[in-house]
């Protein structure tokens, strides 16, 4: 049985917006068959239906209880942002899943989809399908043969021969996931992305091709004419021209070559950094270290995490090392070790610039001081100060030989051990060519049990070890064998010889006064001995006083042990200052928090 008639809104008396079922708002006509179990409803003429939030427009419709049967010019509207467009349509209202077919087109923002069968689910507003569509956006389009769009979540999964295009790259791949707000693809598997002159391969990562960032990893593979990289990633942003391999990095252009656990290399500024057990080498130069930085156009290093750069007969290893080649000049930071091989010296600093030509060094500190070692023969002069710094100069005599004297020169600080001798003073100077030591401002010299002090203090070395010493103005010596009574000499000017290291000879010239505690055969004090005349001479014994000489009317007294005030006899500038000598590297140290190797 047929009823015909024309169809007007139907009269609901429910809200629209939270019905259930399938309402037609809207059709020329109606033809209803009530022949069947369950009517059959015919629609025609600008068909309008709705459910829930959902709105179907078309030329036909079928409905039958709550499914739909819908054709052409197919318009599916959920939540006035998406918007499907087919040729036709089958719609299950109860389970809210819809079938698109023919010239299907999905709409959602600026993303659309084209496919000739799209099932979508209105509930969870994933659309899905199994033979090709195709993606299309402002900047891109991307294609496969299965996948689905996840439209609340803006994000869609491609299968199957998936390829996308983009304004200057092509992309291919087995499987791919897309976030289409971010515009980024996400690697699911081997993906091959083809530029102007570049070429990548990876098995996994990501894409954003608005800003052109990229991630790459498992097994990625770069190749550029002239150059090639791989790494377990590879990351790139096109913005900044930075190359970023990380995990075996491998990097090669025409002309140099890297390797380390990270390398990052920038295109626009031919700069390269190789992070984590580095190696740089091309036809000149070859680096090793934990991290290299490389500057192609200057040719410069910089070398950090013991680093090492050796230019016989000078090492220079540290954590940090600043190398120009043009100038060979050399920047070295934490735990700096310089050496001249040839020399025997040592430098340990925080800090140290270096100048190959010249032979400068400079080496300062945080905190601490940096410390010099020279090993020669048995002994090992050590000297410590706030700022270290050593150069050469070159000379040429009148037959054109060319002789070169070296200087080391310490500032602020300065502390001098060996074993013979210590020292400490604010200023030093050490010319080679005279094994000349010149200690300046307030010097101390400590040498067994004795101490000598004055304006300025000059030590030569002949052999290695002490041989000569001045000590002009103000010179005064103390020594003593308890620390209770003081043996004290002062005058003018003091000269000292040694003889394997120890004391020989003294002469006091110049307003020469003496105070000496003398001893018995038991070594019992019996008295002071105080004189004043032009000038002394000692002779020493295994550091003992064996003989004194006096010159030019000395005027001398005998004071008892017992009722003489014995600080009252001190000679004038009488000072000791022995909580000052340093006895250990410690001592010398300072704030150093590292341990030295020293050999």
């Amino acid at each position: 049985m047929l009823s015909v008639g024309t169809y007007a809104q139907q009269e609901e008396a429910q809200d629209m917006s939270k019905t259930d079922r399938l309402i037609v708002k809207f059709a020329e006509t109606r033809i209803t068959d009530l022949s069947r179990e369950e009517p059959e409803q015919i629609f025609s003429g600008d068909v309008k239906l709705y459910k829930d939030s959902l709105f179907m427009f078309c030329d036909t419709a079928r409905v039958i209880g709550n499914n739909l049967w819908a054709k052409g010019n197919v318009i599916f509207i959920q939540n006035d942002t998406i918007r499907t467009f087919a040729d036709s349509l089958y719609f299950h209202g109860d389970s809210s899943i819809a079938y698109l077919y023919n010239d299907v087109v999905l709409e959602n923002g600026s993303n659309k989809l084209y496919s000739d069968l799209l099932i979508y689910d209105t509930r969870t507003k994933v659309a899905s399908y199994k033979d090709t569509a195709i993606m299309v956006q402002e900047k891109s389009s991307l294609q496969s043969v299965r996948g689905y769009y996840d439209v609340d979540n803006d994000q869609a999964f491609f299968y199957d021969e998936v390829y996308i295009e983009g304004e200057d790259m092509k992309m291919r791949a087995d499987s791919m996931s897309f976030l289409t707000d971010e515009q980024r693809a996400i690697f699911m598997g081997p993906t091959r992305i083809q530029q102007i002159s570049r070429d990548i391969y990876c098995e996994s990562g990501f894409y954003d091709m608005d800003d052109e960032v990229a991630l790459f990893e498992e097994n990625a593979q770069f190749e550029e004419i002239d150059v090639e990289a791989s790494a377990q990633s590879i990351e790139y942003t096109k913005l900044t021209g930075e190359i970023r391999l990380e995990g075996d990095a491998y990097y090669r252009n025409k002309e140099d070559i890297g390797r380390g656990d990270i390398i990052v290399y920038n295109e626009t500024t031919e700069s390269a950094e190789l992070i984590g057990n580095a190696t740089f080498e091309n036809a000149n130069s070859k680096v090793k270290g934990q991290r290299i930085d490389y500057d192609k156009t200057t040719e410069a290093f910089k070398v950090k995490g013991q680093s090492v750069i050796s230019d016989p007969p000078y090492i220079i290893s540290a954590e940090s090392v600043d190398y120009d080649k043009e100038s060979n000049t050399a920047y070295a930071v934490g735990d700096v070790i310089w050496q001249d091989t040839s020399a025997g010296i040592s430098i340990f600093s925080d800090y140290l610039d270096y100048q190959e030509s010249t032979g400068y060094v400079k080496a300062t500190n945080d905190g601490g001081r940096p410390l010099m070692q020279n090993v020669s023969g048995n002994d090992t002069l050590y000297i410590s100060s706030d700022i270290l710094k050593s150069y050469s100069e070159y000379m040429t005599d009148t037959l054109g030989i060319v002789d070169t004297i070296n200087y080391l020169i310490a500032d602020d600080n300065v502390q001098i051990m060996r074993s013979s001798l210590q020292a400490v003073c604010d200023s030093l100077v050490y010319q080679d060519s005279d094994s000349l030591f010149l200690l300046l401002d307030d010097p101390v010299v400590w040498s067994d049990s004795s101490q000598i002090t004055g304006d300025t203090i000059k030590i030569y070395l002949a052999n290695d070890d002490l041989d000569k010493m001045e000590v002009y103005p103000k010179a005064f010596m103390t020594n003593s064998a308890d620390l209770t009574y003081y043996n004290q000499i002062s005058g003018k000017r003091i000269i000292t010889s040694f003889e394997d290291g120890k004391l020989k000879t003294m002469d006091v010239i110049g307003n020469a006064r003496s105070l000496y505690y003398m001893l018995d055969e038991f070594k019992a004090y019996i008295g002071v001995n105080s004189t004043e005349c032009s000038s002394i001479r000692f002779t020493f014994s295994e550091n003992d006083i064996k003989s004194i000489k006096f010159f030019t009317s000395p005027r001398s007294q005998i004071l008892p042990m017992r009722g003489t005030n014995h600080e009252d006899i001190n000679l004038d500038g009488f000072n000791w200052r022995f909580s000052e000598r340093p006895m250990t590297l410690a001592d010398l140290q300072s704030s150093l928090t590292r341990d030295l190797k020293l050999q």
